[in-house]
């Protein structure tokens, strides 16, 4: 499918290497699927961002085979699906999620997905809350070495949140409820939440209502996962006003 080749996975991979195939796959993946990234150095951000993961990534456990470009390309393909599917007919609600002045808090960004990829797609101001010392350390590196302005690595935990954001993301945060609590929290009146989701989890509605959380849209998508197409679903909720 999106498939180029890359250093076998014999040895650990070099990490100038190992960005540089992760680029490779991560524009073919976009170049495919008609998404055009709108900051100009976009792919030097990725790159910059993959070579910081493959040197954190062993040692620090930030994610599942930090030396295989495929998975790398993978959940930076996935990260961008907000934007990705905001081009759709059904997607209203997301287009200018993103744009700039927009405040976004990303719950429990660990290895950066989606929150670093999505702060070096977009000039919106991106919060990281990332709790764990070692996760927030890698996050506050990163967005150095990828040149990101617009980001602030807050080392709270969702507790401490107060309202005020546009939007809120989680991916691979917590099960739905904890993200919908959270989310509660830090969004403002209108706000959205969006949780990134496989199509058959159980989105727990009830959870969400109790947390000011309604209107939900399931959009669906589907994004290559090394040889083979992977569906996926974004769950996006609005903060009620009331």
């Amino acid at each position: 499918m999106f498939h180029v080749k890359h250093p076998g996975k014999q040895e650990s991979i070099k990490p100038d290497r190992l960005a540089e195939a992760t680029v490779a796959l991560v524009e073919q993946a976009l170049r495919a699927i008609g998404f055009a990234p709108a900051i100009a150095d976009f792919y030097d951000r990725i790159e910059r961002f993959a070579a910081v993961l493959a040197l954190w990534g062993g040692t620090t456990n930030l994610t599942a085979a930090p030396d295989d470009p495929d998975e790398m390309a993978f959940h930076i393909v996935d990260s961008l699906a907000p934007m990705v599917v905001a081009g759709g007919p059904e997607s209203a609600s997301l287009r200018g999620a993103f744009a700039g002045g927009q405040k976004i808090i990303d719950l429990g960004s660990g290895a950066g997905f989606p929150g670093l990829i999505l702060a070096a797609a977009n000039e919106a101001h991106f919060t990281l809350l990332e709790a764990r010392r070692k996760r927030a350390s890698f996050l506050t590196v990163a967005a150095a070495a990828m040149g990101l302005s617009n980001v602030e690595v807050a080392s709270r935990y969702p507790e401490e949140l107060t309202a005020g954001f546009a939007v809120a993301t989680g991916r691979a945060f917590a099960q739905p409820p904890v993200f919908y609590r959270a989310a509660g929290r830090a969004l403002r009146a209108d706000g959205l939440a969006i949780l990134y989701a496989n199509p058959d989890q159980a989105l727990e509605p009830e959870a969400a209502a109790l947390c000011g959380l309604g209107e939900l849209q399931r959009l669906p998508y589907a994004i290559p996962r090394g040889k083979r197409e992977v569906r996926r679903v974004l769950a996006v909720w609005r903060r009620r006003s009331d």
